[in-house]
């Protein structure tokens, strides 16, 4: 048995072990057991995910929102690892929420990734002899504001995206399977252009439509009422409408079939509202659609209960079990 510490990040506990920690406080219900006793089943949250713990008794004045100071162990039931609580009790919102707000792993490697992507745009649209694309992309990410904002921002509600750093690892995650197979897909020059200029703005209003709420990963209103693919639009038609006011003052052609691909291609790239028509557009269709696959059976096998089990449970969005093999407990 390991004794933690201080705060323990709650995902990181296996059976056997004994931690304590202060947890923000997803969900709390008083149940019965079949002794007719109260107990406490809670799920707890810190920045490694959200994980279900009991108390046996009541916690007084505790609700969802809350941050509890828990002691615990966990033990084994039917093979998989149970939180126990063995002191229980409210506690104060963080000062520093360092411990809550979940970062999305390798954000540093993403981030330089991002800027050769941004570097490697630059040449491929010199051998075109345009730079419309490079000045949009531009025209978005050298706004100071805007950067930080994005570059910090959940890029989803659910869990693989929705931590700081998400939304810069679903663009450049989505900008790299565009690189892989630009090539195999025959595209022509200007075409590569396009798609790569699309993939790293067709998911910019993310910065709108997510935020964090306590700890936890949440759409805003924004996002609910208007929709990730109207509020991207909305920054790149902006973003545009300057680039050509800017062209047009120093007397530079606007080329209009750049423009109007590069929008059918962020339009298009969920299959949403407009279908993909063009070859730039498909291919970033599917590089988008297979990410969010992905990310989708990877969140949901990260949160199976059927720890025993050679398959998960039946996942719904996806209609399908996974099959994981006999996972350790």
């Amino acid at each position: 048995m390991t004794q933690t510490q201080g705060h323990a990040l709650i995902m990181h506990q296996d059976i056997g072990d004994s931690f304590s920690g202060v947890y923000y406080v997803e969900s709390v219900y008083v149940k019965k057991t079949v002794q007719n006793k109260d107990f406490s089943d809670l799920t707890l949250r810190d920045r490694s995910g959200a994980r279900n713990a009991k108390f046996w008794g009541v916690i007084q004045n505790v609700a969802k929102g809350d941050f509890l100071f828990i002691s615990a162990v966990v033990e084994e039931y039917v093979g998989n690892p149970s939180i126990i609580a063995k002191n229980a009790e409210k506690a104060d919102i963080p000062a520093d929420m360092t411990n809550y707000i979940p970062v999305y792993d390798d954000s540093e490697k993403y981030a330089e990734r991002f800027d050769t992507i941004r570097k490697e745009l630059a040449e491929m649209e010199k051998s075109t002899g345009g730079e419309l694309a490079g000045l949009l992309v531009d025209e978005v990410y050298n706004n100071s504001t805007f950067f930080q904002k994005w570059i910090s921002a959940p890029g989803s509600s659910k869990p693989h995206y929705g931590r700081q750093g998400g939304l810069l690892a679903n663009t450049v995650r989505v900008a790299d399977a565009c690189f892989r197979a630009m090539d195999a897909d025959g595209l022509n020059e200007q075409e590569k252009v396009v798609m790569v200029a699309a993939s790293l703005l067709c998911r910019i209003g993310g910065i709108d439509a997510f935020e964090f709420q306590d700890c936890m990963p949440v759409m805003t209103k924004k996002g609910k009422l208007l929709g990730i693919g109207n509020l991207t639009m909305t920054r790149v038609s902006s973003a545009l409408k300057r680039v050509n006011a800017a062209m047009t003052k120093a007397n530079k052609p606007v080329d209009q079939e750049v423009m109007i691909r590069i929008l059918h291609a962020i339009a298009s790239h969920d299959s949403q509202s407009v279908m993909p028509m063009t070859k730039e557009a498909m291919r970033l269709g599917s590089a988008y659609r297979s990410d969010a696959e992905m990310v989708e059976a990877m969140d949901f096998i990260a949160n199976d209960q059927n720890m025993s089990e050679e398959f998960t449970a039946y996942d719904p969005s996806m209609k399908r079990r996974y099959y994981t093999g006999i996972r350790a407990v």
